[in-house]
C-alpha cells in the first residue's frame, strides 16, 4: 500500500496598516483595553458605510506580485454570509469571484508550490472563553486580513512548516506584515486528505480542515496527527472521500489531537454576492509596475548572489532569515572582495550581531558597517582572535561604540612582538620541564605550553606565532 499526504495551506495575515479595512480606526489590537477602538462601521451600525483601505489593497498587490501572480485589474468585493458572535454584520467582506491576485507559485527547497489566489478581506472580532461565557473584543474587527490559498501540493508536514516559514520571511521582506503567529497577525489551516494506492485502485481519504492551530511547530504537529488518524481509520473503515465527509477539525494543542468541529461549509454555504456599498476595484497596468517597484530584493534572490560570492549554503540561508541582518551583511561586503574577509563578516553577523538583536528585541541594532569591516580586518591581520572580535563586536551593536576603541580599552591586541613573546617563552619553557619533555616525546601535546605562554601574557599573545616559536625554541 502506497501513501501519499495531501496537503493545502490557508494562510492568513494581518497587514501592517495604521488604520481597519473599511474605517478610520486604529489597527493595532494587541494587547489594547477591550472594545476601544471602535467606531460604528466595524460595530457595524446601522447606516455605516464601509471605505476601502487603499493602502491595504496595494499591499495586496505587491505581494501577489511577489508571490507571482496574475494581477486582476478589475476586482470587486464579496458579502460572505455566515453568522458568529465575532462578526457583528453577519456577513465578512471579502472576495471570492475576482481576487486581486490568481494563480502564481513559491519555492520551497527543490520543490515549486503553486498558489491559488491571494484576496483581500477584513478580519473578526476575537472572542474569549471565561466563566462559562463568550466575550467579545471588537478591537480586531474589521482589520485588514490577506488570504494565501495554496494548491494541495505539500506532501509531508515537515515540508507545509517550511512553506509557512517561507511565506513569513516573504512578507516581512515586503514590509507589509508582522506576520507573528504567536500574536494572531498569521494564521494557518491546513487542509489534509490521503491518496492511498492498494491493489491496483487508488483511494481518497475524507478532507479535513483544520483550525485552531497557534504555531507553525503546532502546524507541523497537528498535520502529522491528522496523517496517521486518517491512515488508521482507513485500514479500519475502506472509508473513501466525497463531498458529505468533508469536515472541519479543532486542534487540541495540549492533547496534541484533533477533533471534530463540524461538517466543512462549501462556497454556496456563504451565499456570496458582491457588496453593494463598495465600487469596483480598479487597478491600471501603470499602478502595477509602480507597485511592483517597491518589491525589494528578497531572500532567494540575495541567497543566490551570496553563494555565488562562494558563501557556504548554511551561512547564506541563516542571513537571508532576518531581513535586517541581510540588509547588514549586503552594505557591509558592497566594497570588498575575498572569500576570507566575507566570511569573517557572515560569522559576526550570524553570531554575536544575530545574538544581541535576540537578547534585546526591544532595541534597534547599533552595529556599523564599519566597525564589522574593522573588525574582520583585526582579526586576518592578526591583531585580535576572533573570540575578541565576537565579544566586542556583540558590544558595539549594543551600544554603538567604535569596536577597535573597545578592544584598545580592554588591551586585547594581541602580542606579535617575536623579540617580547621569546622572552616569555623561555620563561615558560625554563618553568615546565616535565612538559617540555612529553611534547618531545608527542608534539600533539604541544597546547599544554601554549596555554601557559597565553596565561603569562595575560591573553594577548598571538596564538599562531606563539605555536610557531615554541616549536622552534624547543627543537
Amino acid at each position: 500500500m502506497k501513501t501519499t499526504p495531501i496537503i493545502g495551506l490557508e494562510v492568513h495575515l494581518e497587514l501592517k496598516t495604521k488604520s481597519k479595512m473599511f474605517c478610520a480606526c486604529s489597527a493595532q489590537h494587541f494587547h489594547i483595553d477591550p472594545n476601544t477602538h471602535t467606531c460604528p462601521v466595524c460595530l457595524a451600525l446601522p447606516g455605516a458605510l464601509p471605505v476601502p483601505n487603499q493602502t491595504a489593497l496595494d499591499y495586496c498587490v505587491k505581494l501577489g506580485l511577489a508571490l507571482n501572480g496574475r494581477i486582476n485589474r478589475h476586482s470587486f468585493f464579496e458579502r460572505k454570509n455566515y453568522f458568529y458572535p465575532d462578526l457583528p454584520k453577519g456577513y465578512q467582506i471579502s472576495q471570492y469571484q475576482q481576487p486581486l491576485s490568481i494563480g502564481g507559485h513559491i519555492k520551497v527547497g527543490d520543490r515549486t508550490i503553486r498558489i491559488n489566489r491571494v484576496h483581500m478581506e477584513e478580519d473578526t472580532a476575537k472572542s474569549i472563553h471565561q466563566g462559562g461565557y463568550v466575550l467579545i473584543d471588537f478591537n480586531r474587527s474589521g482589520v485588514p486580513l490577506v488570504e494565501i490559498v495554496s494548491e494541495p501540493d505539500l506532501i509531508s508536514a515537515i515540508e507545509a512548516k517550511k512553506y509557512l516559514n517561507k511565506i513569513q520571511q516573504l512578507v516581512r521582506y515586503l514590509g507589509i506584515s508582522d506576520a507573528d503567529i504567536e500574536k494572531g497577525s498569521m494564521r494557518c489551516e491546513p487542509t489534509v486528505n490521503l491518496k492511498i494506492q492498494k491493489d491496483g485502485k487508488t483511494y481518497y481519504t475524507p478532507l479535513v480542515e483544520i483550525k485552531n492551530v497557534a504555531s507553525l511547530t503546532g502546524v507541523q504537529n497537528a498535520i502529522d496527527y491528522e496523517i496517521s488518524r486518517q491512515l488508521k481509520a482507513f485500514r479500519k473503515t475502506g472509508q473513501i472521500k466525497d463531498d458529505v465527509n468533508k469536515t472541519t477539525h479543532g486542534w487540541d494543542a495540549d492533547k496534541k489531537v484533533t477533533f471534530l468541529q463540524r461538517h466543512k461549509e462549501g462556497s454556496s454555504d456563504y451565499r456570496y454576492f458582491p457588496e453593494p456599498d463598495i465600487p469596483p476595484i480598479t487597478y491600471t497596468q501603470k499602478q502595477i509596475d509602480k507597485i511592483k517597484k517597491t518589491i525589494p530584493e528578497l531572500a532567494d534572490a540575495k541567497i543566490k548572489k551570496w553563494k555565488a560570492l562562494k558563501l557556504s549554503d548554511y551561512d547564506a540561508n541563516l542571513l537571508a532569515q532576518d531581513q535586517t541582518l541581510a540588509d547588514l551583511f549586503g552594505r557591509t561586503i558592497k566594497d570588498s572582495s575575498g572569500l576570507d574577509f566575507i566570511k569573517g563578516v557572515a560569522n559576526l553577523i550570524n553570531g554575536p550581531v544575530r545574538k544581541c538583536k535576540n537578547d534585546f528585541p526591544q532595541k534597534s541594532l547599533k552595529i556599523t558597517p564599519a566597525n564589522l569591516v574593522l573588525a574582520v580586518k583585526a582579526v586576518l591581520s592578526d591583531q585580535i582572535s576572533w573570540t575578541t572580535a565576537k565579544e566586542n563586536i556583540y558590544q558595539s551593536a549594543k551600544t554603538g561604540q567604535n569596536v577597535i576603541k573597545l578592544i584598545k580599552k580592554k588591551g586585547q591586541f594581541q602580542l606579535s612582538d617575536t623579540t617580547k613573546l621569546e622572552k616569555i617563552i623561555k620563561k615558560v619553557i625554563a618553568g615546565n620541564p616535565k612538559a617540555v619533555e612529553d611534547y618531545k616525546k608527542n608534539s600533539n601535546t604541544i597546547g599544554f605550553l601554549i596555554g601557559q605562554v597565553m596565561r603569562a601574557s595575560g591573553g594577548s599573545a598571538n596564538p599562531q606565532l606563539v605555536h610557531q616559536l615554541l616549536r622552534e625554541q624547543i627543537n
